[in-house]
């Protein structure tokens, strides 16, 4: 691995840490609909998650919400989150090339 690629990697990871000081507080109250990784509960309804279906998350608190709870709750307002991203396009790219 060269200098400069070695520098750019630096760069790029302090940037990334700059954005999470600055926007931490934001990051933490904001709700992402992401993938589960373990087996839990829905904070509101009780029901269960099971591993690798979609959920609402947000890391202050931390609330774990089934979709359909979230789409009913006026208050919460989620995004994509990077890992649902990122499985969608595994998805994607394993059908494509099958």
């Amino acid at each position: 691995m060269s200098y400069r690629s070695r520098e750019a990697k630096r760069k790029k990871k302090a940037a990334v840490a700059q954005m999470k000081r600055e926007h931490g507080v934001a990051m933490a109250t904001r709700y992402y609909l992401t993938k589960v990784k373990r087996a839990c509960r829905c904070s509101s309804c009780g029901g269960k998650l099971a591993a690798r279906s979609d959920m609402v998350y947000r890391h202050d608190g931390p609330v774990t919400l089934c979709v359909r709870c979230a789409d009913r709750d006026p208050l919460v307002d989620y995004r994509l989150a990077q890992r649902w991203e990122n499985e969608r396009a595994r998805r994607r790219a394993g059908r494509l090339a099958g």
